[in-house]
């Protein structure tokens, strides 16, 4: 007998060992932007994936992703929805300044080009306001549109600029803070508006080789055409 209650609580202690120490895992899905972004990843600035857990892709509230994800191949330009196994980790088992919880790619569901990459180019100003800009004397405004970085950058035609991308959709754009240079050219009309119309610009479309950009009434602010 006593013999048998001794072998029944090895037993019940195996049990309750293995339980402990089993990691406990479950799958998951969701989108995977086109570009990372700068992040603060602890040890240093560095570049991390983003995330979207939800279906309206077109109005993705992305966040970082800190940790890697076994088997996945990051493809810049593409978005991509997959499904994952999240393992947690006990505490024994997480390496130092590592991420409790351990992720495997389990199949990539959908991909699709990330429609905002049409915007990454650099782009020559034709009209602000709807009216044809006179060029005569003057060097072209340019905007230049890192979509990798979400920063833009160019030239209204007489100082040099430089900002970030606070948030962008398929049609909408939102720009943070413009540095710009102070110095004063001969005709600063078009530099003026240019400068102005930018900071309205709140929608965008492009057709072609060419892309507008809209203020928030729908009124077109400025007009470009792809640089050679």
């Amino acid at each position: 007998m006593k013999l048998i209650k001794t072998i029944s609580a090895v037993i019940l202690l195996t049990i309750l060992s293995t339980s402990c120490s089993s990691n406990d895992t479950e799958n998951t899905s969701f989108w995977v932007n086109g570009m990372k972004a700068d992040c603060d990843a602890g040890a240093g600035k560095a570049q991390c994936l983003q995330i979207y857990k939800g279906e309206d892709i077109e109005n993705a509230e992305w966040t970082y992703f800190y940790s890697t994800i076994e088997g996945f191949n990051f493809e810049p330009g593409l978005l991509q929805k997959i499904e994952v196994s999240e393992t947690h980790l006990e505490a024994k088992d997480v390496p130092a300044d590592a991420s409790s919880i351990k992720y495997k790619l389990i199949k990539i569901l959908e991909k699709k080009a990330d429609p905002r990459m049409i915007l990454n180019d650099i782009w020559a100003a034709t009209h602000i306001e709807g009216n044809a800009i006179e060029t005569d004397n003057i060097e072209v405004p340019y905007l230049e549109i890192n979509i990798a970085k979400l920063m833009i950058s160019g030239t209204d035609g007489c100082n040099n600029f430089s900002g970030s991308i606070k948030k962008l959709n398929t049609n909408t754009i939102a720009l943070g803070p413009i540095a710009m240079t102070r110095k004063m050219c001969p005709n600063m009309e078009v530099p003026d508006r240019f400068s102005k119309a930018l900071t309205l610009s709140t929608t965008y479309k492009r057709d072609g080789l060419t892309l507008y950009f809209y203020d928030s009434e729908g009124r077109e602010t400025l007009r470009f055409n792809k640089a050679d």
